[in-house]
């Protein structure tokens, strides 16, 4: 065999297993793009092969075949250019030049016409001057791109093209008793190999992406060439033993490939690509550390640091879902300060691209796609897209972050934050290696964040289990004597005691009244919750509440101002446990008003909301997002407001601020909302008054409480339209959070601690 035959075998067989490679894929998560690779592969491999034999067995049926293969590439490769880049103007015109090529070649090779030579050579021409023609059309497309790298992957690409069709001319017009070394089958076999390591990554490959993949598999390539060398010098005077040590030879090349392929290309990147090569290293290391790492704390300053000390960044973050309020909280970052909380509205796009299975979010992928949106939009503009919103909307949450490249941390069905990263002295600063051993670090840190939050409620229950023991047995040795003492000083009879005996007997009582509720409490806090959730209307239960308050009497110069919603659909609670919750903020108040004030309380139905939370029902776009909208409460008053040291620890069990309080009100509070998946969050000013909003999950799907519109008057403004939605995720973080029963015989007249 000549050169030619032999480089025909190699361009079909290699063509062939590129095809199969792909075709192989599951069908989901091929694509269109993959498809068409793989029929150009296939007609390709169907070209060469048909050459091959037609040398071995020079039969007309070979060369008809092979010339019909031949007539199939053109349509093949501008179907795929086409769809894996657009082409842009021109694209219709090359496509029907295109059919009309195949079908010319197609009518020769099944024809008469094939005795010809004149007709054979006009249909190779034709093949050709498409081929051409395709060109012309990706050196518009690479004039068309925005970026500078994008413009350089799009000329490789371009040029390596050129290349393989000007060599594969030449090969033509060699049949025809012009001699030219034959190059075509090599040069086409190594550009459809990086095409197809180009479509694994789906995105083009960089030059030095180029470079070292190709040194790579070269150096494995003359690795495996040397095992078969070897074999075949030896049994070069033995043929009996050919297949059998064959067989051997394919055994150790197939236990010494993957291993053999990882140890090339780290020491081609390391030999070549230094920096890429100890940034891989580094977050290799990286991940490694994070298996000792148990709180998110430590996890951020762990990843934080060591990227910043790889001189590879120049600014990194990471946030955490917040669970007192709707967004996301920086834990810890290096470089220029991003922005201190990332609100719900902002991060919509980040989580819709989650839920949609993005695993990284690069900056200039989105501005790219943005460009081809605003050149592709209808005149009724891109903000018409909903695509082009939802990249708006993520480019400047990443402005907000500083980050250049964004990976959520993803764990079930919840985003739990976000780790950006920044190199803001190059663009597209990170290659495809770099990028895989990112996305395997932030994989650990969502492991890290999920095993934390899952520890802290274990210790939680464990907690609560040991307070419930405690507690009965103390409440049963504190409330016998107060029974007695209450009895005792009942049995005295206050009334019958003049002046201030009788007074003290006023004080005996009030005060075993209030250290009886102090126990009942500390009881209600260690119990296990029991709701009974149902679809429940929360402004029958507000305006109960008001009502029964009122009923027993307010302070003077309390003003309670209520507007309830009337589209306002019930929400998913138990209405006795929600009576306590609203009971106990308009005590607060009331209480953080000495001096009187007003108390507005208003209701505000489920707005459209970010996803937070998200179902995996397949690769790609076959994951829908998911979760429940969610109602808020508001409850505002004008008192005196809580400092800011005090406010992070309002919740905390026993904690107070009052001369008299328990400290255990509102943790009962946030308790019952966490019980019922919703939260409940606190924004204070000192002298200017507080405000509680608790946000609980809407049965959307049930009609809205009936409200007396007559006494409705204008709400407030609304806060941020996403805030019910990281109320779901920062609750569904504790599923089966402990709680306890509801307090049926609770007294509205009793104090409460903020």
């Amino acid at each position: 065999m000549d050169i030619r035959t032999q480089s025909s075998l190699l361009a079909g067989v290699v063509s062939l297993a590129l095809a199969g490679s792909m075709l192989l894929r599951p069908r989901l998560s091929r694509g269109r793009a993959l498809t068409l690779f793989s029929l150009l592969c296939l007609s390709l491999a169907a070209w060469y092969l048909a050459d091959f034999v037609s040398v071995l067995s020079p039969r007309a049926l070979w060369l008809r075949l092979g010339l019909a293969a031949g007539a199939l590439v053109p349509l093949s490769a501008l179907s795929f250019f086409s769809e894996f880049l657009g082409l842009g103007p021109g694209e219709a015109r090359a496509q029907r030049v295109a059919v009309g090529g195949t079908l010319a070649g197609l009518a020769v090779a099944a024809t008469p016409l094939f005795a010809f030579p004149v007709a054979v050579a006009g249909a190779g021409l034709w093949a050709f001057a498409t081929l051409g023609l395709m060109l012309w059309l990706l050196r518009g497309r690479e004039r068309a791109a925005l970026a500078r790298l994008e413009q350089e992957r799009l000329l490789y690409l371009l040029l390596g093209a050129a290349i393989v069709v000007a060599l594969s001319a030449l090969d033509f017009v060699a049949r025809y008793g012009h001699p030219w070394p034959t190059l075509g089958g090599v040069t086409t076999t190594i550009y459809l190999f990086f095409l197809a390591q180009t479509l694994q990554r789906h995105r083009l490959l960089d030059l030095h992406e180029l470079l070292a993949k190709a040194a790579s598999v070269s150096a494995l390539a003359l690795m495996l060439a040397l095992v078969y060398g070897v074999i075949g010098f030896w049994l070069k005077d033995r043929p009996g033993l050919f297949l059998f040590n064959t067989v051997i030879a394919s055994f150790v090349i197939l236990s010494l490939y993957e291993p053999l392929r990882a140890k090339v290309e780290e020491g081609v990147l390391a030999s070549l690509f230094r920096e890429r090569f100890e940034l891989v290293r580094t977050l290799g290391l990286l991940r490694s550390r994070l298996d000792a790492v148990i709180t998110p704390q430590q996890m951020a300053e762990l990843v934080t640091g060591t990227l910043h000390d790889s001189r590879r960044v120049t600014h990194t973050s990471v946030y955490l879902l917040a669970e007192d309020r709707p967004g996301f909280r920086l834990l810890d970052q290096r470089g220029p300060p991003p922005v201190a909380f990332l609100e719900a509205g902002a991060a919509r796009g980040l989580l819709a691209s989650a839920a949609a299975g993005e695993r990284a979010l690069l900056l200039e992928v989105v501005d790219r796609r943005l460009t081809e949106l605003a050149r592709a939009a209808s005149p009724a503009g891109p903000s018409a897209d909903p695509e082009a919103a939802r990249l708006e909307n993520v480019k400047s949450a990443m402005a907000l972050m500083c980050s250049g490249i964004t990976f959520p941390l993803v764990a079930g069905e919840r985003v739990l934050g976000f780790w950006n990263l920044w190199d803001d002295r190059v663009p597209e600063a990170y290659g495809s290696d770099e990028i895989a051993a990112m996305l395997e670090v932030a994989e650990r840190a969502a492991s890290v964040i999920e095993s934390s939050q899952l520890f802290e409620r274990m210790k939680e229950r464990d907690r609560l289990a040991a307070l419930g023991e405690m507690a009965a047995g103390l409440a049963h040795e504190i409330r016998n004597p107060l029974g007695a003492i209450k009895g005792a000083a009942q049995y005295l009879d206050p009334r019958q005691l003049p002046g201030e005996e009788g007074d003290l007997l006023h004080v005996i009582i009030e005060e075993v009244d209030r250290l009886n509720g102090v126990v009942t409490e500390f009881l209600d806090y260690s119990r296990p919750i029991k709701s009974q959730l149902a679809p429940t209307h929360v402004n029958d239960v507000l305006a109960k509440t008001v009502k029964l308050l009122q009923s027993q009497g307010l302070p003077s110069g309390i003003e309670v101002d209520l507007r309830l919603s009337p589209e306002l659909p019930p929400a998913i609670g138990d209405a006795e446990q929600l009576k306590q919750v609203f009971i106990n903020l308009v005590l607060n108040a009331i209480q953080a008003m000495p001096h009187g004030g007003k108390l507005s309380i208003w209701t505000v139905e489920p707005t459209s909301s970010a996803t937070w939370r998200f179902a995996d029902v397949g690769p790609g776009p076959q994951r829908k997002a998911r979760g429940p909208d969610f109602m808020e409460i508001h409850f505002r008053d004008t008192g005196e407001g809580i400092p800011p040291e005090a406010r992070a620890r309002i919740f905390i069990p026993f904690y107070t601020t009052k001369e008299k309080g328990t400290g255990l009100g509102l943790a009962i509070v946030q308790r019952i909302v966490k019980a019922h998946n919703g939260a409940i969050s606190v924004d204070s000013e000192p002298g200017h008054g507080t405000e509680f909003v608790v946000r609980l999950p809407a049965a959307t799907d049930l009609t809205p409480a009936p409200v007396n519109r007559a006494s409705d008057t204008p709400r407030p403004p609304l806060l941020t339209a996403l805030a019910a939605g990281s109320a779901a995720s920062s609750a569904s973080n504790s599923p089966g959070t402990p709680g306890f029963p509801p307090r049926r015989d609770r007294r509205p007249r009793r104090r409460r601690s903020r």
